[in-house]
């Protein structure tokens, strides 16, 4: 079978979408399939048989940048014979689209809750008017109503959004939710419990609460900084980790002794065990890898109903809150703090390699 991956920056390190294409495109050449790979930027694959063409779309500014790679991706690929084409967004030609970032309108109706509801309409106007915006929702105009390719949603709430925007057909609509290597993410990393909280100078007696991000601003930090200020009289720490600048940091000003800021890692398998609880209280998600990875190393979620990962929370693992509700987030934390001893859960979700098996079958299933 013959495979043709299309996302601008092929690269694991960037992040979700790029880390699953990177994945998928790996499984797939371990199965003998034959993998191209359209992008724009690239890492060198682990796999030798896997094939990268770099097309070189205007860079700037961004909208551009979307606009021309899809035009250089569309002239490319239809000269490709005999290839399925396999799309993760920013694209017109493609048979099989998986839109990992999910449903763009609703990304942009629930990204705005983080502004003030006072001047949340201006803000939406305002981005709605930007041509980067313009640019990202004519592309999924013309998927879902022109081009009308085969749809792997990653979650139940994408998928809901994606019939209720575009009444699209539930015969081309599959569901296949995310997966995350389970071998990798265990709770058996807890031996390396002691070594991570002397990393971020946390006492072993504290309860730690794990915020994991890539846009701080989009998962929600600023409500968990209003969530965290309640709690200081308490022994807890709020362990950050993603990329932060010291505007970042002013915000959580006051809250020096309880917010640490631990920047990037490369070890995120090691950290969540360290931790007792991830706050995950993100305005969108299609289906957050943070909240699987967290429950598979066994410890407890708090996230939004705006997280496509919240289907699978439960009484028994987490809470699901409103977004941008920072009251709430506090009771929910208040609650997980009084949990005695400290809470371990367990998952229920699929194995990455279970989950592109399935993929695999509906790219097969396209070829007959």
């Amino acid at each position: 079978m013959k495979v043709c991956i299309a996302i601008e920056k092929f690269d694991p390190h960037v992040g979700g979408a790029e880390r699953y294409c990177w994945d998928l495109a790996h499984f797939l050449a371990h199965r003998n399939h034959e993998v191209e790979i359209i992008c724009m930027k690239m890492a060198t694959p682990d796999h030798k048989s896997i094939h990268v063409s770099r097309i070189k779309p205007i860079k700037f500014p961004q909208f551009l940048r979307h606009l021309s790679f899809s035009l250089l991706h569309y002239f490319k690929a239809k000269k490709m014979t005999g290839y399925i084409h396999f799309c993760v967004g920013n694209t017109f030609y493609m048979d099989i689209y998986q839109p990992h970032g999910g449903l763009h309108r609703a990304w942009f109706l629930r990204e705005t809750l983080r502004h003030p509801a006072e001047i949340r309409g201006v803000c939406r106007a305002i981005k709605y008017m930007n041509p980067k915006d313009i640019v990202q929702r004519l592309l999924e105009w013309w998927t879902f109503k022109i081009t009308k390719p085969q749809v792997i949603a990653i979650s139940e709430m994408v998928a809901r959004d994606i019939r209720f925007w575009f009444g699209y057909t539930r015969s081309m609509l599959h569901l296949i939710p995310n997966g995350i290597d389970v071998k990798k993410f265990t709770p058996d990393n807890i031996r390396h419990r002691d070594e991570i909280r002397s990393r971020y100078k946390i006492k072993q007696e504290d309860f730690v609460f794990l915020f994991m991000a890539n846009n701080l601003a989009l998962k929600g930090l600023n409500v968990l900084i209003k969530a965290t200020s309640a709690l200081q009289a308490l022994p807890v720490k709020v362990l950050v980790i993603g990329p932060y600048s010291q505007k970042t940091k002013r915000k959580a000003k006051g809250l020096s002794n309880t917010i640490i800021f631990g920047g990037r890692t490369d070890d995120p398998e090691l950290i969540y065990p360290a931790c007792d609880c991830l706050v995950h209280p993100s305005f969108y998600d299609a289906c957050s890898l943070v909240v699987l990875e967290a429950m598979a190393s066994g410890i407890p979620v708090i996230t939004t109903k705006t997280n496509g990962a919240s289907m699978y929370i439960t009484e028994e693992n987490g809470f699901v809150l409103p977004p941008a509700d920072h009251n709430a987030l506090r009771v929910a934390m208040q609650e997980v703090l009084s949990y005695k001893p400290r809470k371990t859960v367990s998952s229920s979700f699929k194995d990455q390699e279970n989950v592109f098996t399935d993929v695999e079958r509906i790219i097969e299933a396209y070829r007959t």
